[in-house]
C-alpha cells in the first residue's frame, strides 16, 4: 500500500480537529452569492495568486487519457483553472459550470478558447441543461454549503458520464466520500488516489480525492491490483464479498497458489477479529466481510450471472437450505477506500 493509504488510517483512527460539516450530518445551507472566491486558484502564467496554490498537486492525479480527446464537463469550475488544463491536456471540448457569475466573468477573461465554453447555472436546478461528457471533474463542491441538494447533484453528474473526478474538502473522511459515491453514483470503480494538499494554509490535512468510472473488469484483473499495492512493507486489507454461488472459495483456491499473492495472508469464511486485527497483509473472502473489518483498502464485489449463479445450487438441497439466507445481496458499510465491481467467471 503505498504512503497516501497508510495516512488515511492514520487520520480516520485519530481525533481530528477538522470535521467534515457534510459527513458529519452537520450541515446547513448558505445563501449563494456572487464575488466568492474569484482568484481561487493561483496561476503564475497570468500573476494570478489564489487561496490554492499548489495545483500541481491536484493536476498530477488526473490520467491523460480520461482527458485527450475527450468532452468533459467542470461542475463548480469557479475561475477556470481546471478547465484550462484540461485544455493542455488535449481536451476536444471543456465546459466550465459554475453559480458565481464573477468568478465565471474571470474564466471567460483568462482562458476563452476555441475548445473551451463557461456557464453561469445554477447545479441545484433540476433544469439546469446538463449535457453528457466523457468526463466530469466534481471538484472540493459536494460540500459546500451552498448546495441544497447536493445528493441529487451528484447522481445527475454520475450519470452524464463514463469518468468522473470526485474531490472532497479538507477534514472529510475519505471512507464517507467513498460511501456516498457509491451510494449515489452508480460507478463499477471508485479508486481512492489519495489527498490533495494546494492551500495556503498550515492546518489542512488534503482532501480526499477519488477517480471513478464505469469500466467493465472481471477477476483476472484482482491479482494486479493485489501485487502493486503490497510493494514495500505496508499493510494491505481486501475484502471479497458476493451472494452465495459467485465462487469466491473456488478464487481463494485459486489465488492460494498465486506468486503474486505472495506475503498475503487468503483467507476463506474466516471471521476471526483477532486473526484479521492482527494480519498486516490480508484478502478475505466473505459474504459479510464488509461488515466486520474495521477499514477495508480495497472493497470487491464479484457479480455473476444470476442463471449461472443458480445453477450451482441445483441437485445440492443441503447447500440449498445452508445459504438460503444469503441469497440476497450482501451487506456493506462505509468502511472502504475503493470500490470495485467484477465480474466472476461463469
Amino acid at each position: 500500500m503505498s504512503t497516501f493509504t497508510a495516512t488515511c488510517r492514520r487520520i480516520t483512527r485519530a481525533p481530528r480537529t477538522l470535521v467534515s460539516r457534510v459527513m458529519a450530518g452537520r450541515r446547513s445551507v448558505a445563501i449563494k452569492r456572487d464575488q466568492w472566491f474569484v482568484d481561487y486558484h493561483s496561476d503564475p502564467a497570468r500573476q494570478v495568486v489564489g487561496l490554492r496554490d499548489k495545483t500541481d498537486q491536484r493536476l498530477k492525479l488526473f490520467r491523460a487519457e480520461d482527458i485527450a480527446g475527450k468532452r468533459v464537463l467542470d461542475a463548480g469550475c469557479n475561475m477556470g483553472a481546471i478547465v484550462n488544463h484540461c485544455v493542455k491536456l488535449g481536451a476536444h471540448r471543456v465546459i466550465g459550470l459554475d453559480f458565481d457569475g464573477a468568478a465565471v466573468d474571470r474564466a471567460r477573461g483568462l482562458y476563452s478558447g476555441p475548445t473551451t465554453a463557461f456557464r453561469c447555472d445554477d447545479l441545484d436546478n433540476p433544469l439546469a441543461a446538463l449535457e453528457p461528457h466523457d468526463t466530469v471533474m466534481f471538484l472540493s463542491v459536494y460540500g459546500t454549503k451552498e448546495l441544497e441538494d447536493r445528493n441529487s447533484i451528484l447522481s445527475r453528474l454520475a450519470g452524464l458520464s463514463r469518468v468522473m473526478y470526485f474531490e472532497g474538502h479538507h477534514g472529510d473522511d475519505p471512507r464517507q466520500c467513498a460511501w456516498v459515491l457509491l451510494k449515489y453514483g452508480g460507478f463499477q470503480t471508485i479508486e481512492f488516489l489519495g489527498f490533495t494538499n494546494d492551500e495556503l494554509r498550515e492546518d489542512s490535512i488534503g482532501r480526499p480525492f477519488f477517480r471513478c468510472d464505469r469500466v467493465a473488469r472481471d477477476v483476472t484483473w484482482v491479482p494486479e491490483w493485489v501485487e502493486k499495492h503490497t510493494r514495500g512493507d505496508s499493510e494491505f486489507r481486501m475484502a471479497v464479498v458476493g451472494r452465495s454461488g459467485a465462487g469466491k472459495s473456488f478464487l481463494a483456491n485459486q489465488w492460494s497458489g498465486d506468486s503474486r499473492f505472495d506475503g498475503v495472508t487468503i483467507l476463506d469464511d474466516v471471521n476471526d477479529r483477532d486473526l484479521i486485527a492482527s494480519t498486516r497483509r490480508l484478502v478475505l473472502l466473505d459474504y459479510r466481510a464488509a461488515t466486520y473489518i474495521d477499514q477495508i483498502d480495497t472493497l470487491v464485489f464479484l457479480d455473476v450471472d444470476e442463471n449461472t449463479r443458480l445453477a450451482r445450487f441445483d441437485g445440492d438441497p443441503v447447500r440449498q437450505d445452508e445459504y438460503n439466507a444469503l441469497l440476497r445481496t450482501p451487506p456493506v458499510q462505509a468502511n472502504f477506500l475503493s470500490f470495485f465491481r467484477i465480474e466472476a467467471r461463469a
